[in-house]
């Protein structure tokens, strides 16, 4: 009678010994996984955050080469309106890129709605698809003008993956 009893005292103990090992497995796993969307949630904001900056810096600092404001003297890469014609084509550099060369090519730079409007839109790529990557809106209205700077930030730019996308607006 006590061999039977010590069986199954054993089975209950090693069932209770699996079942616990089970659940740290299980919460180890999630943890995993919640520390990997962390990590690319980081991705994102950090793209998000380099598409403002860089807009932010084009809009008070786009000059000639002698260092005299551009844009009518607004020292802004930006159009303000559809008559605005003193824009940057080229030599707008965020990350080693020609945004602008990129976003005149793509039809994009910029993208106007009317004789007091104007969008801007340009994109910042990492070296690969799989880096992270962000798309920039910047948009100027009304006079004096009111410029919005709305840039997406994601975590990667490869289409198929899970792509996660953070936002920062800047409106001054």
């Amino acid at each position: 009678m006590t061999k039977g009893f010590t069986l199954f005292f054993a089975l209950l103990i090693s069932s209770l010994a699996l079942a616990i090992g089970l659940a740290i497995y299980d919460i180890t796993v999630r943890e995993l996984q919640l520390s990997e969307a962390a990590t690319q949630s980081q991705y994102a904001i950090y793209a998000a955050d380099t598409g403002a900056e860089c807009a932010l810096y084009w809009e008070n600092k786009y000059q000639d080469g002698s260092g005299n404001p551009l844009n009518g003297g607004t020292s802004s890469a930006f159009a303000t309106s559809s008559a605005d014609t003193q824009y940057a084509v080229s030599g707008v550099i965020c990350s080693g890129q020609d945004i602008a060369a990129a976003a005149v090519a793509a039809g994009t730079w910029p993208q106007t709605s009317d004789a007091n409007d104007a969008t801007t839109t340009f994109a910042i790529n990492g070296a690969t698809t799989a880096a992270p990557c962000s798309v920039v809106y910047v948009y100027k209205s009304g006079n004096p003008s009111v410029t919005t700077v709305v840039s997406h930030g994601y975590n990667t730019c490869a289409t198929g993956n899970l792509q996660l996308e953070r936002v920062f607006q800047v409106t001054y």
